[in-house]
């Protein structure tokens, strides 16, 4: 999955591809962060943000991003994690 243009470096994307459909999205909910334990030295744990999206057709996703902006030497990679029926 490939997703493009996040408003702030915390927020959803504007749109993404998936299935070699671009989505363009409308509305979205998070993020819902999931993080190491703050006992426990989570230098190589990543951190995932999820999200609820719709996209322009009313069709709903449920998305997360691994990884932060500005952390590490490669770019956050986003997932697909469920669709909604």
């Amino acid at each position: 999955m490939q997703a493009f243009l996040a408003e702030v470096p915390d927020g959803a994307p504007e749109s993404f591809e998936w299935r070699r459909m671009r989505h363009r999205v409308e509305r979205s909910e998070g993020p819902e962060r999931i993080a190491a334990e703050w006992w426990v030295d989570g230098e190589m744990a990543s951190t995932r943000d999820y999200f609820r999206i719709e996209d322009q057709n009313g069709h709903r996703f449920w998305l997360y991003r691994d990884g932060l902006y500005g952390q590490g030497a490669a770019p956050p990679r986003w997932f697909m994690h469920g669709v909604f029926a």
